[in-house]
């Protein structure tokens, strides 16, 4: 019976968008089009260990080479002045003998309602899958913003960490994946004018007693933007903040989150980021950003690996510092370094990607992932990585 609830669910979701956008569409209207979208190639090398093993996965080589192809289109439908619909569809291909965890997409987030992911083949060198991560109808008013469907609502200041985001945002670790995975939810935004606005938000899962509800005041003050959350989501209670601005001459930015289980108050953590970056000359820029994760354990032997790979948690420890840094050698070329550490179990990894813009819509990335820790911290379970990507804009 759940599988024809869900089945029915989506039927739903579809014809609901579907009537909206049409039969509410003027008589007189005129309909434009756009169509945009990229098509990327990564080729990665993986020295593999004994790791893996601990994450139940079969290993049968010590190394691994495997390529994985994203190709994301994005047709816009404008309706009428501030009325369109959006939809962002991406087909993955990937050749390997063994699947990264890092490369594995869930079927479905626990901020989506419905299953909008379609696996095409799958066997042990090949798995080709489609899904639909943006599909949404959005109406603009004169001072406000009316969003219904799958769609990306970012919140929080943080460049690195977002403790206030609480739709899906990116494992830092994550490679291989830019974007912010899609909420099925209905959004409403009014602007008061001078930098300042209210946002609700009403996540839809697939029961109601599961949905998710959060609003976010955000104003600025003295060249500071400062923002405050509140809502519940995953059956807590939450209440949070953000700020950014300028502290002579560098940008400084913080969050701060209190969660706590709807049913015990006892049962509570806290998570703050507080970051620094600063731009030293025209082509070196950096920054600082520092990590309390109040949700997570200082003991290695219960890290949650499940929920990592699923997106529902971004680190599985209590504190991290990430450092960063930006050189630009040519107009067209970049070098860009990163540093992270999980202060508890001393496990981190370094990044060091090299960037070439070798048209205006194409780009050539040389990067390599270099993942340390003793047995059973929380990155010695990730293998070092070296890729080569190719990414071409239409």
């Amino acid at each position: 019976m759940e599988w024809l609830f869900r089945m029915k669910l989506n039927r739903i979701y579809f014809i609901f968008l579907f009537l909206l956008f049409f039969l509410t569409l003027p008589s007189k209207a005129e309909i434009d089009f756009n169509f945009n979208g990229y098509l990327y190639n990564m080729s990665i090398y993986q020295k593999l260990n004994d790791s893996y093993k601990e994450l139940g996965f079969e290993i049968e080589k010590d190394n691994l080479l495997l390529n994985l192809s994203r190709l994301r289109i994005r047709p816009v439908l404008h309706f009428w002045d501030g009325g369109r619909l959006e939809l962002h569809h991406e087909t993955n291909l990937l050749f390997s003998d063994f699947s990264s965890p890092l490369l594995i997409n869930p079927d479905k987030t626990n901020r989506q309602a419905v299953k909008l992911n379609w696996k095409l083949i799958s066997n042990k060198s090949l798995i080709l899958t489609h899904f639909i991560d943006r599909l949404y109808f959005k109406q603009s008013f004169e001072n406000a913003t009316l969003i219904i469907g799958r769609q990306n609502i970012a919140w929080g200041s943080g460049r690195i960490w977002q403790p206030t985001d609480l739709f899906n945002p990116i494992n830092p670790a994550n490679f291989s994946k830019f974007e912010k995975d899609g909420a099925d939810a209905v959004s409403f935004k009014y602007s008061f004018g001078s930098f300042t606005d209210l946002e609700l938000v009403c996540n839809l899962r697939e029961k109601f007693s599961d949905y998710n509800f959060a609003g976010r005041f955000r104003t600025n003050f003295s060249e500071y933007d400062l923002a405050i959350m509140s809502g519940r989501f995953d059956k807590r209670i939450v209440l949070g903040g953000d700020f950014a601005g300028n502290f002579f001459g560098a940008g400084i930015r913080g969050e701060a989150l209190f969660s706590s289980d709807e049913s015990d108050i006892s049962s509570n953590f806290v998570r703050f980021i507080f970051g620094l970056d600063y731009q030293f000359t025209s082509k070196l820029y950096c920054l600082i950003e520092y990590q309390f994760n109040g949700a997570g354990t200082t003991d290695k032997e219960k890290y949650d690996f499940e929920r990592l790979f699923k997106c529902e948690i971004q680190n599985l420890n209590k504190n991290y510092v990430m450092a960063s840094a930006n050189y630009l050698i040519h107009p067209l070329v970049s070098l860009n370094l990163s540093l992270l550490s999980n202060l508890n179990d001393n496990s981190g990894y370094a990044s060091l990607l090299s960037a070439y813009s070798i048209f205006e819509n194409m780009n050539l990335r040389f990067g390599g992932i270099y993942f340390y820790g003793k047995e059973k911290t929380e990155y010695w379970y990730f293998s070092p990585s070296t890729y080569l990507l190719v990414e071409y804009y239409f």
